[in-house]
């Protein structure tokens, strides 16, 4: 799904594509069919101040990672910086985040965890591709024996809420938003272990393909800056937030 910024504004003809993918509350396609969430809001506004006009794509994570490779004049967002990962882009941010931690349903009462070691008794679902794929396996889980690969999370969200894999990860606003989608309440899941993260893995960012003129990604930090000295970035998250 392409979503175009308007061009009134934008004196130059250069034209960013920015690639994400559905991760609610900070990207995701609302039930008007429009790109929302936090992190957008943010790429969105620096887009606005950097006065670039710039079309969002919202495909599955993977794809999206495919994607910006190969696209000269594109970005993507809301992408976690990782050591390995870091000499292939420019980076702004960082953005938006939250701390994560596996989930189980309330109605599971054979799935006990008590401890970090014991999530790796149960299956864990994830979308193909993501970067916590490596923090997982740090704690035991392996692919395709506990760790299960998907390649959008509602294919796995649906197992887990009819019981056929035991385990989730996400903070509570990501938990919130995915079960919504679901009619299903935050109250039905129980917030378990934390996951540890690694020195080398940080936050979400917007991380552009070196093929961008760097003039572009100084105006993109510009704004950034700018951004944050007019208002906290944590605030975009109030309109997603669940109280």
């Amino acid at each position: 799904m392409c979503l175009s910024a308007s061009s009134s504004i934008y004196a130059n003809q250069f034209k960013l594509v920015i690639y994400t993918d559905h991760f609610a509350p900070y990207n995701f396609i609302n039930d008007h069919g429009q790109l929302v969430g936090a992190n957008y809001d943010i790429v969105n506004a620096l887009c606005i101040k950097a006065k670039v006009e710039c079309d969002f794509v919202v495909v599955p994570w993977k794809r999206a990672v495919t994607q910006v490779h190969k696209t000269p004049y594109s970005a993507i967002f809301s992408i976690a910086q990782h050591t390995n990962r870091a000499p292939l882009f420019n980076w702004v941010g960082p953005l938006t985040t939250a701390k994560t931690y596996f989930y189980k349903l309330k109605s599971r009462s054979d799935v006990t965890v008590h401890a970090l070691s014991d999530t790796t008794n149960y299956t864990l679902g994830m979308v193909r591709g993501d970067i916590y794929q490596s923090l997982v396996e740090m704690v035991g889980f392996i692919n395709e024996q506990n760790l299960m690969m998907f390649g959008e999370e509602l294919h796995y969200l649906q197992l887990f809420l009819n019981n056929k894999i035991d385990l989730i990860l996400g903070s509570e606003q990501v938990i919130y938003n995915q079960l919504k989608s679901f009619n299903v309440n935050i109250e039905d899941v129980e917030q378990l272990s934390e996951l540890p993260v690694s020195d080398d893995l940080k936050d979400n960012y917007l991380a552009f393909n070196k093929a961008v003129p760097l003039h572009i990604v100084m105006r993109f930090e510009r704004a950034f800056t700018e951004l944050k000295q007019e208002r906290s970035l944590i605030s975009f998250m109030a309109p997603y937030t669940h109280h």
